[in-house]
């Protein structure tokens, strides 16, 4: 007859066990405890499947390793083309609107700037911007009884090589699906990103990256006049003498 099993937990190999130690009355006083060891799962486990659940864990510890080395190397990766700075650029934008005309249109640049680029490979760079297209802008939309709009911004930004020669990149950006506020400025934030490959035969050094001084915006909107539906708004920086300098790149 056993006496009443005790029990521990031993954590080896990264996986936890149960141990429950019991002693043989029969072996007599100071008998060495029999020892099972149980998964936390709580299913008993015999020696053969003992050995399989170790060399299984031996198995994800290899796997382990494995991940945070890839890891490591994709981040060796990341910084070995060169880490990019963050441009965080507030300008002013007025333009013509249906029925409430000229609007002043506040917006911030968010965007990286790669710190280096490699003439004839491509670079990918994330745009956004924040919009608020202030209280009257709202108040037209309120007017007509549209509830929501969407759309796109059209802009550009210019990548000014060592030579002085100017390239144009055009940059599109999704207006998400916005609610009209029932009271309050118009606000959002459009974002998509910069694809480009700096051509071949551009010479190397310093190009600075800036945002072009004009830009159209596609609204859409659920108004139920057709002409308010769907319209365009040109934009033109306000003042034009703002600086508009997100940031450099060094072109090799």
């Amino acid at each position: 007859m056993m006496n009443t099993p005790q029990l521990r937990e031993s954590h080896t190999g990264g996986v936890s066990w149960s141990i429950f130690t019991h002693y043989c009355d029969r072996r007599g006083p100071g008998a060495r405890p029999v020892i099972h060891f149980l998964p936390l799962f709580g299913i008993p486990a015999k020696k053969k499947e003992l050995k399989v659940t170790a060399t299984m864990t031996r198995t994800r510890s290899r796997f382990a390793k494995a991940g945070i080395l890839a890891v490591a190397a994709a981040v060796v990766t990341v910084c070995g083309a060169g880490q990019a700075a963050a441009a965080d650029k507030s300008l002013t934008w007025k333009g013509g609107f249906p029925i409430i005309g000229d609007q002043t249109v506040k917006t911030v640049v968010h965007v990286d700037i790669p710190a280096k680029a490699t003439i004839g490979q491509p670079v990918s760079v994330p745009f956004s911007l924040d919009v608020d297209a202030g209280d009257s802008t709202a108040d037209g939309l309120r007017l007509v009884g549209a509830k929501k709009v969407g759309g796109a911004i059209d802009a550009s930004v210019s990548l000014k090589v060592s030579s002085g020669q100017a390239i144009s990149l055009k940059v599109n950006l999704p207006i998400p699906d916005t609610e009209v506020p029932a009271s309050g400025p118009l606000k959002f934030t459009a974002k998509g990103k910069v694809d480009f490959t700096v051509p071949q035969g551009t010479p190397a050094g310093k190009a600075t990256t800036s945002v072009e001084p004009k830009s159209v915006t596609h609204v859409t909107t659920d108004a139920s006049d057709p002409s308010l539906a769907k319209f365009d708004v040109d934009l033109a920086l306000d003042p034009p003498s703002q600086d508009t300098v997100l940031g450099s790149t060094d072109v090799g």
